[in-house]
C-alpha cells in the first residue's frame, strides 16, 4: 500500500469544503461526438420497495481525469493511475480574461505573479470557457443560453477559450506538476485533431482533469482532491474533484 505525507496540518479544521464537480444528468454538455448521458429508472420505491437507475455516459462525461491510455498506445488504464497524485497542495490561476493559447511564457509570468511556492503539485487553470450552472430548470449553458443535450452551443468554449499550447504543456512537465485541471473540455485547442498537449501532458506522466466548476472560485492556493471511478481497461473516468480552504 502507497503512502504519502498528506499535508492534514496545514488543513484548518474550518476550512472550506468546494465541490468543484460538474454534474452528470442527461442536461449535462458533452464534446461533440461522445454519448449523451442518460439516467433511466429501473426500480422504484412504489413498484419494488427500493429506487435502482440504470446510468449511461461516456467515458469523459461532466468532471473527469484522461487515462494515459485515451491518447497513447499501451498507456495505463485509468484504473491504473496513482491516486497519489490526485491529491494534493493546488494553485489556481486565472485565465479567465483570456483567449488562445497559453504559452510557457504565459504560465511562467502568471505563476511568479502569485509568489507560489515551488514544488507545488497540482495546477489548476480557471479559463471560465463556460458556465456549467444552470440557468433554469433541467438547462445547463453559457450565461443568458439556455441548452439541451442535443443543441450543442459552447459560448467561448468554441471561440477562443484559453488553452496549452506546446510550450505550456512542456512547462507543466518541467515544473513538476503532477496534475494539470481545467474547466474546459480540453487543456488542447478546441478544434485541434492532433493534441499535442495531450500527448506532451500524459507522456510526461502529468495526469488531465477536465471539465472542472472553477467559476466561483478565487485564484490561489488550496488542498485538491480528485478521485475517478476505478473502472478497469477503461481511457478515462467521471470523477468527484474538491478543493479545501487552508483557512
Amino acid at each position: 500500500m502507497d503512502e504519502i505525507p498528506i499535508e492534514v496540518n496545514r488543513i484548518s479544521i474550518n476550512g472550506k469544503i468546494i465541490d468543484i464537480t460538474t454534474p452528470i444528468s442527461p442536461f449535462t454538455k458533452v464534446f461533440p461526438g461522445d454519448p449523451i448521458p442518460a439516467i433511466e429508472k429501473v426500480c422504484t420505491l412504489e413498484e419494488e420497495g427500493c429506487a435502482v437507475s440504470k446510468l449511461s455516459f461516456g467515458s469523459h462525461t461532466g468532471t473527469h481525469v484522461d487515462a494515459p491510455s485515451h491518447i497513447l498506445k499501451n498507456g495505463p488504464t485509468i484504473d491504473k493511475l496513482e491516486l497519489k497524485n490526485l491529491m494534493g497542495t493546488a494553485l489556481i490561476l486565472d485565465f479567465s480574461s483570456q483567449s488562445g493559447e497559453l504559452t510557457a511564457d504565459i504560465l511562467e509570468k502568471a505563476f511568479r505573479n502569485m509568489e507560489a511556492p515551488e514544488n507545488i503539485p497540482i495546477l489548476l487553470l480557471k479559463t471560465e470557457a463556460f458556465s456549467r450552472k444552470p440557468n433554469s430548470a433541467g438547462k445547463v449553458g453559457p450565461p443568458g443560453e439556455e441548452s439541451d443535450p442535443q443543441n450543442m452551443e459552447f459560448g467561448k468554449e468554441k471561440s477562443g477559450t484559453a488553452y496549452l499550447d506546446e510550450s505550456g504543456a512542456a512547462w507543466i512537465v518541467e515544473k513538476g506538476f503532477k496534475t494539470v485541471g481545467i474547466d474546459s473540455f480540453s487543456v488542447d485547442n478546441f478544434y485541434s485533431e492532433t493534441l499535442p498537449a495531450h500527448h506532451i501532458l500524459l507522456s510526461g506522466d502529468v495526469n488531465i482533469v477536465e471539465c472542472l466548476e472553477l467559476s466561483s472560485t478565487e485564484a490561489g492556493t488550496y488542498f485538491f482532491i480528485c478521485l475517478p471511478l476505478k473502472i478497469e481497461g477503461c481511457d478515462g473516468a467521471p470523477a468527484r474533484a474538491l478543493l479545501v480552504t487552508y483557512s
